[in-house]
C-alpha cells in the first residue's frame, strides 16, 4: 500500500487538474475583457452591449472548442508517423500511447540495439502502457511481476499495464571466452598482485589433470547463437520465438545479468567439462604427437572433438587412454544445445599453460625430439608426393588411350591395317589439338606421326 500514489498524485487527475485551471484562466480572461468592455461602453444600450457580449462569448467558446478539437486531432494524425506501424491495430495502439502520454499515464518508450536497451533508467521504471521498438538483431522476452507474458522480435511492440522487459538479447553470433586473459599466467602471478584471485579465479575455470597428473589451464572461446534460419521472423540474421524464449529463461536461471543482452553461461561451462574429459585421457606428452595415420596432434584431434560434441548429434568415440575405437557415442552436449534453442558453430582451444617446471621440460623434450618429428613429417609428405605421381600416371594412361581410341567408337576396323592407321591418326591428331599442353614434345616427332598415318592409310 505505501507504494500507491495518493489521489493528487496519479497521473489522470494531476492532467484533469490541469485541464480545468487552464479552463477557468481562460474564461476568467475572457470575463476581464468583457468587464473591461462594459465600462467602456457605459453610456450605450444595456441590452445591445448584453447581447454584443453574449455572441462574443459563445464566439470564444466556439473558438476554443476549435482550437482543442484540432489539437486532438493533429496529434492523432500525426502520432501515426511518429513509428513505422502499419497496420490499423498498431495505428490504434500509437494512438493511444500518445494520449496516455499527454495524461501523464504512460509507459516507457524503449528502443533496443543490438540486444543494449537504449533508455533511462527512469524510463525503464515507468509501468503503464508503452512502446519497444527492436532494431533486426534483437529480441526480448516481456513479464509483469508473477510471470513472463510472451517473446518479441524485430519491429515495433506494445507493452500493456504492468509489463516490462524481463531481459533483451542480441541476435548475432556471440563469442564467450571462458580462462585466463590474454596476459595471465596463474602458474607464475605473485600473491602480492591485486589481481591474483581473480586471475586464480578464471584459472580454476578451465583447469584440468592429464593422465599422468599434470595440472593444465586452457584458454577457451565458444562461439554461438540463437537457432534460426537466416532471414526467419522478419530478420535478417534470423529469429524464432521460441527458441529465443528458451535461451532467455535459460540464461536467466543460469544466472545471467538480465540488464545487459542475454549472454549464456551454459555453452562455455559445458565445453569446458568436455574439454576436461578428453584431456584426462591423455598423458602430456601426447597432446603434441602425431597418431599413426592422423595428420593433426592429439591436441588438435581434442579441440575438433570438442567443437563435435556440442554441435552433432554423434562423435567418434575414444577410450580411456585416448584411441579410438571405431564407435560413435551420442553427444548429450548437442542435444542440450537443441533443447535450449541454442546453435554453437565452433569452440576455440586458444592457448595452454603450465606450470613453469613442466614448461621446461616440455621444451627441452621439444628440443630433442624435434629431428624426430620433422623426419615423421618428411615421410608423410614424401608419402603424399608418391600417392599423388601414381595418380597422375594412371590418369595420364587413361587419357592417352581414350585420345588414342576414339576414332574406334566411330569407325570399326576392316582389318589390322586399317586398325593400326585409325591408331596413329587419332593420337597424331590428339597431339596437335594439344600442342600448347605438351610442350616438351618435339615438332619433329608430331610430323613423324603424322607420316606414318599417311604411309598407313595407302596400306590400307
Amino acid at each position: 500500500m505505501d507504494d500507491q500514489p495518493s489521489f493528487l498524485e496519479k497521473p489522470a487527475v494531476r492532467a484533469s487538474i490541469r485541464f480545468a485551471l487552464m479552463l477557468v484562466a481562460y474564461f476568467i480572461l475572457t470575463a476581464f475583457l468583457l468587464w473591461d468592455e462594459s465600462n467602456l461602453n457605459a453610456a450605450g444600450s444595456t441590452d445591445l452591449l448584453r447581447q454584443t457580449q453574449e455572441r462574443r462569448l459563445l464566439a470564444e467558446t466556439v473558438d476554443f472548442a476549435f482550437l482543442f478539437g484540432g489539437i486532438v486531432f493533429w496529434l492523432i494524425f500525426f502520432s501515426q508517423f511518429i513509428l513505422p506501424v502499419r497496420t490499423l491495430e498498431q495505428r490504434l495502439a500509437i494512438i493511444d500511447r500518445m494520449m496516455s502520454y499527454f495524461s501523464g499515464g504512460h509507459g516507457p518508450a524503449i528502443f533496443i540495439e543490438n540486444g543494449n536497451v537504449r533508455a533511462r533508467q527512469e524510463e525503464r521504471q515507468k509501468r503503464g502502457p508503452g512502446v519497444l521498438w527492436l532494431d533486426s538483431a534483437s529480441a526480448a522476452i516481456l513479464r509483469t511481476a508473477t510471470k513472463f507474458t510472451r517473446t518479441i522480435g524485430p519491429g515495433i511492440h506494445f507493452t500493456t499495464k504492468d509489463e516490462y522487459i524481463a531481459a533483451s538479447v542480441d541476435l548475432h553470433p556471440l563469442t564467450q571466452g571462458v580462462g585466463p586473459n590474454d596476459n595471465e599466467n596463474p602458474f607464475i602471478v605473485e600473491k602480492t598482485d591485486p589481481d591474483y584471485q581473480a586471475i586464480q579465479s578464471r584459472a580454476w575455470e578451465t583447469r584440468g589433470m592429464t593422465r599422468d597428473g599434470i595440472n593444465v589451464v586452457a584458454a577457451l572461446s565458444v562461439t554461438f547463437r540463437i537457432d534460426a534460419a537466416p532471414n526467419e521472423g522478419g530478420s535478417r540474421y534470423g529469429y524464432h520465438a521460441e527458441n529465443t524464449r528458451r535461451a532467455i529463461t535459460e540464461a536467466i536461471v543460469q544466472g545471467a545479468q538480465t540488464d545487459q543482452p542475454v549472454w549464456n553461461p551454459l555453452p562455455a561451462k559445458m565445453a569446458v567439462d568436455v574439454w576436461r574429459e578428453y584431456l584426462a585421457r591423455f598423458r602430456l606428452s601426447q597432446l603434441f604427437e602425431i597418431p599413426e595415420g592422423k595428420e593433426k596432434t592429439n591436441l588438435q584431434i581434442i579441440g575438433e572433438l570438442v567443437s563435435r560434441r556440442m554441435r552433432e548429434d554423434e562423435v567418434d568415440s575414444l577410450d580411456d587412454v585416448g584411441n579410438f575405437t571405431g564407435l560413435a557415442v551420442h553427444s548429450l552436449e548437442a542435444q542440450k544445445m537443441r533443447e535450449m534453442g541454442i546453435k554453437v558453430s565452433g569452440v576455440n582451444i586458444k592457448r595452454l599453460i603450465f606450470p613453469k617446471e613442466i614448461e621446461d621440460q616440455l621444451v627441452s623434450s621439444w628440443t630433442t625430439s624435434w629431428e624426430k618429428n620433422a623426419k615423421k613429417e618428411r615421410e608423410l609428405i614424401d608419402s603424399k608426393r608418391r600417392q599423388a605421381e601414381e595418380k597422375g600416371q594412371v590418369d595420364a594412361l587413361l587419357e592417352f588411350a581414350n585420345v588414342s581410341t576414339a576414332e574406334f567408337q566411330q569407325t570399326l576396323p576392316r582389318n589390322k591395317v586399317h586398325m593400326l592407321y585409325m591408331f596413329v591418326h587419332g593420337t597424331a591428331q590428339a597431339v596437335i589439338r594439344n600442342a600448347g599442353l605438351i610442350k616438351k614434345m618435339p615438332k619433329t616427332d608430331t610430323a613423324l606421326l603424322t607420316e606414318i598415318a599417311r604411309w598407313l592409310k595407302d596400306k590400307v
